[in-house]
């Protein structure tokens, strides 16, 4: 047989050289390609994942003033129930609570009606008071 010549070995090489590098291309820009694919979808994750956090604190937000409402009601409610002459200890005994407890919301429910309107409160007026039931005026200064 007869060998090939020279020139026909590198035309071979280089065909095949570029058939090579057009392999190496096509998966570089394919490569390319789903890198941009995930950075896009990433950056969706991220954008989806702060919308939550955003809908989160409305939602917290949310529960937070209707959590404050039914505290507030309660103890509007606890206070009705004091109003109605029923002791402190005994309203307790009834929802389960503690003396404490009730007195805080006794307190909790006079303390921003008192405030918005200026006028003093029960409380107010107990701690402005002298055992003997005087009431005690503000001094300007103490000697």
């Amino acid at each position: 047989m007869a060998e090939p010549r020279k020139s026909t070995k590198q035309t071979d090489a280089r065909r095949r050289a570029r058939e090579k590098a057009a392999q190496f291309r096509e998966l570089q820009d394919k490569l390319e390609q789903l890198a941009t694919d995930y950075f896009v979808l990433n950056d969706s994750v991220d954008k989806t994942n702060l919308e939550a956090e955003r809908e989160i604190a409305k939602l917290r937000e949310r529960a937070e003033k209707q959590t404050t409402k039914a505290r507030d009601d309660a103890a509007r409610v606890i206070v009705r129930m004091v109003d109605a002459g029923t002791k402190p200890d005994e309203v307790a005994a009834r929802l389960g609570l503690t003396v404490r407890e009730v007195r805080r919301a006794i307190k909790e429910a006079a303390g921003p009606t008192s405030e918005s309107t200026g006028a003093p409160s029960a409380m107010d007026s107990e701690q402005s008071e002298e055992p003997g039931g005087r009431r005690l005026e503000p001094s300007a200064s103490v000697a």
